[in-house]
C-alpha cells in the first residue's frame, strides 16, 4: 500500500517506520510547515498515495482531510480537537467519494480500554457510594488537555452514570458538584500517554488505568486503520472497524 504522511513530527516518524514493517512504502512526507491550509497536499506531492496517515494539529486537520478527499486518497486521521467541525468534514468526505476513519486514540489496546471503562460504570450503578474520575498525563508537548482520549473517557463514563450530569477538567475552586465527572490533565516531562478511570468508594479504590509505553502502539494501530480504510467511501470510527472482531 502506498502512504502518505501528513504531518512528520514523532508520530509521522513513529508511523513510517510500522510501514515498513509491514511491507508499505511511504511514497509523500508533507510537514505542517510547507501545508498552510492545506495547499501543500495535491496529486503531485501525494506522489501516487492511496492512504494518507494524518497526525497534525486540530486548525488543520479538517482542511488536509478535505484536500486529501479531493485528491482521491482515504485518510487516517490522529489529530484531536478539531470534531466540532466534524460536518463540515464529513460533506467534504463524502461529497468526494473518498473514506476516513478518525479516532482520539489508534491504540488497540486503548479500545479494549474504552470497553472496559464502559463496563466498570455500568456495573459500579448497581452500588452505592463510588464516585467516578477521569487522569491522564501526557509529555509537555501536548498542545490539549485535557486529551481527546479523556474527553473520550469522560463522555463513556457519563453515559453509564445517572449521578452524572457533565464532566469538567479541574478540580475548580470552592466546593465540588457531585453531578460533574472530574476530569484531571498533568503535562510533565516525555509521558507518552497515561489514563486513569477510577471508581472512590467508601471502603475502597477501584482503578484501571492504561499506559501507553512509546508511540509504537499508536502506529500499529493507525497502519492497521489505513488497511481497513483503504477503498471504503464514507466516516467511520475505529469502533466500526473493530466492530468485525468485537460484537
Amino acid at each position: 500500500m502506498k502512504i502518505a504522511l501528513i504531518g512528520y513530527g514523532r508520530m509521522g516518524r513513529a508511523v513510517e517506520q510500522a510501514a515498513a514493517s509491514r511491507g508499505h512504502e511511504v511514497v509523500a512526507r508533507i510537514d505542517v510547515d510547507g501545508n498552510p491550509e492545506g495547499r501543500g497536499i495535491t496529486a503531485e506531492s501525494l506522489n501516487g498515495a492511496e492512504v494518507a496517515v494524518e497526525f497534525t494539529v486540530p486548525e488543520a486537520a479538517p482542511a488536509n482531510i478535505a484536500a486529501l478527499a479531493a485528491f482521491g486518497a482515504d485518510t487516517v486521521s490522529g489529530t484531536t480537537g478539531w470534531y466540532d467541525r466534524l460536518e463540515q468534514v464529513r460533506a467534504a468526505v463524502e461529497g468526494a467519494g473518498s473514506g476516513l476513519i478518525y479516532a482520539p486514540n489508534f491504540s488497540l489496546g486503548m479500545q479494549l480500554f474504552f470497553r472496559l471503562a464502559r463496563l466498570a460504570g455500568r456495573l459500579s450503578e448497581g452500588l452505592d457510594g463510588y464516585d467516578a474520575y477521569v487522569l491522564e498525563a501526557h509529555h509537555r508537548h501536548k498542545k490539549d488537555h485535557p486529551s481527546g482520549t479523556a474527553r473520550r473517557l469522560a463522555e463513556i463514563l457519563l453515559a453509564e452514570l445517572s449521578g452524572k450530569e457533565r464532566w469538567e477538567l479541574g478540580p475548580p475552586d470552592g466546593p465540588i458538584d457531585p453531578a460533574v465527572l472530574q476530569v484531571t490533565a498533568v503535562r510533565a516531562g516525555e509521558i507518552p500517554g497515561t489514563h486513569t478511570v477510577g471508581l472512590d468508594g467508601p471502603d475502597d479504590r477501584i482503578e484501571l488505568c492504561h499506559e501507553a509505553r512509546g508511540r509504537a502502539g499508536f502506529a500499529r494501530g493507525a497502519l492497521a486503520a489505513a488497511e481497513w480504510i483503504r477503498g471504503r467511501s464514507g466516516i467511520f470510527t475505529l469502533d466500526n472497524m473493530l466492530a468485525e472482531k468485537w460484537t
